[in-house]
């Protein structure tokens, strides 16, 4: 049985069915009760029935207001993509995660982050509650800060399709992640550069890195990384997620893509408090082009996390700030960010 995307009429179904429960709770169960000779006792159950009624009539109330709220979100026929603020309890947001929610009610995400408890909070705040399926699942790179949310997704999630770039020398995390996938018998696919991925009939990931032939070396997990660029008329976004730390695949970009391929309106990268980015990454935001760049925080390093070091790049880098044309957005600074697009044109919500 194929459960992604459970369509509007079956949760409307769902909540039909529980609106009969509490009108039968109300209006028929109590009429079949013969009554007690005890007045005294009649009032007490009738305080227990009313009280009883209260409760699931509540519950009714917010689970009919969650389910309409999501139902009006995911029908209004817009384009929705969310930077997710994640990150350990307690501690400054660190790691990846992007929610795509497509016009015809399909779902992908991009990485997971490194905590899976903040990851599934959030959501819960933005898929319908009845909805454990997503029909693309993507893992843009094997490192702890990007696999762990997203190993627990393909844990409790139907997956309709999981891909990523694969790994010449597998760590740990990424060795359970592909034992995951084969033992959940979930569909894989391993990316390569010119490939594109459907989400939907409006929405397409290109792929434009790695090359077909991985590269070894000591930074096989950003230099392998995944780099797509998501299209829909009137978007364009181009995630360089961690690869925009790598000299060797930002390189590879400008010599393989050509310029009108790479230009986007919205670049995403991941960046890390302490480091700076390659100098090749200032030559491919000139021929992107973007009106925004939007910051997603790598993760803090254990001395870093002792200090309680915030995770908001500050100053940022001047290959970043030089730009007069485009803004800059950072989830550890502002929160989750979405991008919406509908009928061509697109904003911002911060």
């Amino acid at each position: 049985m194929n459960v992604n995307n459970l369509n509007d009429g079956l949760a409307w179904c769902y909540y039909v069915l529980l609106c009969l429960v509490v009108v039968t709770i109300m209006y028929i169960w109590p009429n079949q009760k013969k009554p007690r000779d005890s007045k005294a006792h009649a009032t007490r159950l009738l305080s227990r029935r009313g009280w009883l009624v209260i409760r699931l009539s509540a519950a009714a109330v917010v689970v009919l207001a969650t389910g309409t709220a999501a139902l009006a979100a995911h029908s209004d026929g817009k384009l929705t993509v969310s930077f997710l603020s994640v990150g350990p309890a307690n501690q400054q947001p660190q790691g990846e995660a992007i929610l795509i929610q497509t016009p015809d009610n399909k779902t992908a995400i991009i990485d997971g982050g490194m905590d899976a408890t903040s990851l599934a909070q959030e959501l819960d705040g933005r898929l319908p509650p009845w909805q454990r399926s997503l029909d693309v699942v993507v893992l843009s790179t094997e490192k702890s800060d990007h696999i762990v949310g997203l190993q627990d997704v393909i844990t409790r999630y139907q997956i309709g399709e999981v891909v990523d770039a694969g790994m010449l020398h597998p760590n740990v995390g990424y060795a359970l992640w592909r034992r995951t996938i084969a033992e959940r018998n979930l569909h894989y696919v391993e990316l390569r550069q010119s490939m594109t991925i459907a989400v939907g009939s409006e929405v397409a990931l290109q792929v434009f890195w790695p090359r077909l032939l991985l590269h070894k070396g000591s930074n096989e997990e950003i230099d392998n990384g995944l780099v797509v660029r998501l299209i829909t008329p009137g978007l364009h976004i181009l995630f360089l997620g961690a690869t925009a730390m790598s000299k060797y695949a930002l390189a590879g970009l400008l010599s393989d893509i050509a310029p009108r391929y790479l230009q986007a309106d919205v670049v995403q990268v991941v960046a890390q408090v302490g480091k700076g980015f390659p100098a090749d990454l200032s030559a491919v935001l000139q021929i992107v082009k973007p009106s925004l760049i939007l910051i997603t925080p790598g993760a803090l390093s254990p001395k870093q996390r002792k200090q309680a070091a915030s995770s908001v790049i500050d100053p940022l880098p001047a290959i970043l700030s030089a730009g007069t044309t485009w803004q800059i957005e950072q989830t550890a600074q502002a929160g989750t960010i979405e991008i919406d697009c509908s009928n061509q044109r697109w904003g911002i919500n911060v």
